[in-house]
């Protein structure tokens, strides 16, 4: 799937748990590369610690990852992924802080549609 983040196409895919090998090396759930504007989700149906998880439960993790893996790639293409004085610790890469805009986003979102700011 194609997806528009500020006029850049990222392919947006699925993979199981052994088809992605960085991904099982670093223990992801998901993750954007920004060389070949891919975010890549891991099924987490496919892996041995989510295969008795029930189906809802799993549904929000991958969706709350697809939204964080968003919010990297809406970074990137502002041109902040290194924004920073110190790269190593660059802060558009602060992964607490791209979490945080991607579990809060749907109240986010919500709000703003009530306030009728959308």
């Amino acid at each position: 799937m194609k997806i528009d983040v500020l006029g850049t196409k990222y392919n947006l895919r699925r993979v199981n748990y052994n088809q992605d090998e960085f991904m099982r090396k670093m223990n992801y759930g998901g993750y954007c590369d920004n060389n070949t504007k891919e975010i890549v989700i891991l099924n987490l149906r496919s892996t041995p610690d989510w295969a008795e998880a029930q189906e809802e439960v799993i549904q929000r993790m991958e969706k709350c990852t697809i939204r964080h893996e968003l919010v990297h790639a809406f970074l990137n293409e502002s041109g902040l992924q290194w924004n920073s004085f110190a790269p190593d610790r660059a802060w558009a890469k602060n992964e607490e802080m791209v979490d945080w805009f991607a579990i809060q986003f749907p109240k986010m979102y919500e709000a703003f549609r009530l306030a009728g700011g959308i």
